[in-house]
């Protein structure tokens, strides 16, 4: 609208001309927050960090100002004494390979006298061999009778797990190093293929695909036992990341799926993925059918579903809360941010830590219960002083509309904060992306789920991935349903001979 008009506009109709400035003012202040937003991912930094001392020195709280509140208790820090270093013990097993370097002369250089050997100078050095393959050839006599010339030769089984892909050449080891190259380590297969053409092997990476669909449908069973032990969980945290697909229906374009991880935190500490095509709400109902408990989740409504009378309660996250107010800090006034942040970290502070449930409980109902009143006081407070529709009250309202999501866990042990602990498991999807770009079906992304399922739990308890796929590979055939759940990374007992 050109000056003139707004001109003729206010002298006809200064209701609406007032209507229209302040609307103008909203789509600016949507825009700045847009453009700060697209300079902070491009240009700022990824820390979330908030200082609420240095902050509170720059811009003082002067009408927010309340009574004092009895300061929370003193976590107390142990004397930290610095450890001698200790150079690490070289693995069992390793090859060592000793070299002597005897002397070029034997005669003494003043005397000429033979010159005696009194002690060794050892310097070792670490060396790296390139990877080795090894071919193991099963020997089974073919046996038959002689007398009965009709009979059918006897041939010895080869045993079980031995070779897991019927007329394939792979072992388990080469099996699980293609698996944790490319799931663990972020390797595309045309990077493995040209490592294994350097050490003179040929395999195709088309090859090493169909090995790892067949794995897939070997693990299939464990990935079910997973989900089943988690819905047996009465609280669980859930969220859902990115995952590019070369469908081919649309030229040039990747169709967008999704990995929904679903996770057990400790002391299960056991994660489940599911691919689907779609962000429906119908997946995590689907998914989420049997369980009966508390589910922490963002506010995204495609978990409503899951939320219905008599299954699941909602708990909110207050990392996502606070990312909320993060976003806003130059478009709201100061003193209300530091305030909001500063109540939030206070909730942080208050946690106990490494404490049974029942001093959990007790110390968020002390110190967590009266910070979130005041911050509920705080914010309802700002939102009526807040233009309706602003990116700030979006911000207040995202918070307050939650707000017994949110509160939940005062009075829940089990719940945390934040979920926080099932965003970190996304973080290996993405770094994978990076390295992989996307999955050439919807098949293929279906088994990264079950791949990734099984490495991630296998993280969380701290269980080296190497022995891990290697003992449960052979014996998971052999292994009755009913006992699945026995091979899962937090149950896993290794077999003697695997030593892990």
């Amino acid at each position: 609208m050109t000056d003139a008009a707004y001109l003729e506009l206010i002298q006809k109709d200064p209701t609406a001309a007032a209507q229209l400035f302040v609307e103008k003012d909203r789509e600016i202040l949507k825009l700045q927050q847009h453009l700060l937003n697209a300079n902070k991912v491009r240009f700022g930094t990824k820390s979330e960090k908030f200082s609420t001392e240095e902050q509170q020195k720059l811009f003082p709280v002067t009408e927010l100002d309340e009574p004092a509140q009895e300061p929370l208790p003193a976590i107390v820090v142990p004397e930290h004494t610095r450890k001698k270093r200790v150079k690490r013990a070289i693995p069992a097993g390793t090859i060592v390979t000793r070299i002597e370097h005897p002397p070029a002369a034997t005669q003494c250089g003043c005397c000429g006298g033979e010159l005696t050997q009194i002690r060794e100078e050892i310097t070792n050095i670490l060396d790296y061999v390139p990877a080795r393959f090894e071919l193991q050839e099963h020997v089974r006599p073919v046996m038959a009778c002689n007398h009965c010339k009709g009979s059918a030769p006897v041939t010895t089984k080869l045993p079980g797990g031995v070779q897991l892909i019927e007329r394939s050449p792979a072992g388990v080891g080469l099996l699980s190093y293609i698996l944790l190259s490319k799931y663990q380590d972020h390797l595309p297969l045309n990077r493995l293929e040209g490592i294994f053409a350097r050490l003179g092997f040929d395999l195709p990476r088309n090859r090493m695909c169909d090995w790892l669909g067949k794995l897939a449908e070997v693990l299939q069973p464990l990935h079910l036992a997973a989900k089943q032990e988690l819905l047996k969980q009465p609280y669980l945290q859930a969220d859902e990341t990115t995952v590019k697909i070369q469908d081919g229906e649309t030229e040039a374009k990747c169709h967008t799926g999704y990995f929904w991880g679903v996770l057990g935190p400790p002391p299960l500490n056991l994660v489940y993925f599911h691919y689907a095509d779609s962000r429906a709400g119908e997946v995590p109902k689907a998914l989420l059918t049997d369980f009966r408990g508390t589910l922490q989740t963002d506010l995204y409504a495609g978990y409503n579903q899951v939320y219905v009378p008599e299954q699941a309660v909602r708990a909110g996250c207050w990392a996502h809360v606070r990312r909320k107010f993060l976003e806003i800090q130059k478009l709201a006034p100061k003193a209300d941010v530091n305030k909001t942040l500063e109540l939030i970290a206070r909730l942080y502070h208050a946690e106990p830590r490494d404490k049974p449930p029942e001093a959990v409980a007790a110390a968020r109902q002390k110190h967590s219960a009266p910070v979130l009143e005041k911050l509920r006081q705080h914010l309802l407070a700002w939102s009526a002083r807040t233009l309706p529709s602003s990116e700030v009250q979006k911000a207040i309202n995202y918070a307050l509309s939650q707000w017994e999501a949110l509160s939940l866990f005062a009075n829940d042990s089990a719940i945390k904060l934040d979920n926080n602990l099932i965003e970190n498991q996304m973080r290996p999807i993405a770094l994978g992306r990076k390295n992989w770009l996307f999955t050439s079906s919807h098949e293929g992304a279906m088994r990264a789920a079950i791949f990734f399922s099984l490495i991630n739990s296998c993280r969380l308890n701290k269980v080296n991935t190497w022995h891990y796929f290697n003992d449960i590979l052979p014996r998971i055939q052999s292994t009755p349903r009913g006992s699945m759940a026995l091979l899962l990374p937090h149950r896993w007992k290794p077999t003697a001979k695997d030593g892990a």
